[in-house]
């Protein structure tokens, strides 16, 4: 079964991302989706 997940992102966290993907960081990456994607992919697969 597919399932979707959104997050709102504000400007400095799209320029944020935007860094993170030309550098290639992948430490950054980690960080980031910690930060925004605690407790959601969870919630998600608990059946929100």
């Amino acid at each position: 079964m597919k399932k979707a997940l959104q997050i709102i992102l504000e400007d400095k966290d799209v320029i944020e991302l935007m860094c993170i993907l030309l550098d290639d960081d992948t430490d950054g990456a980690l960080a980031f989706l910690k930060q925004h994607f605690k407790g959601k992919a969870r919630d998600l697969l608990e059946g929100g």
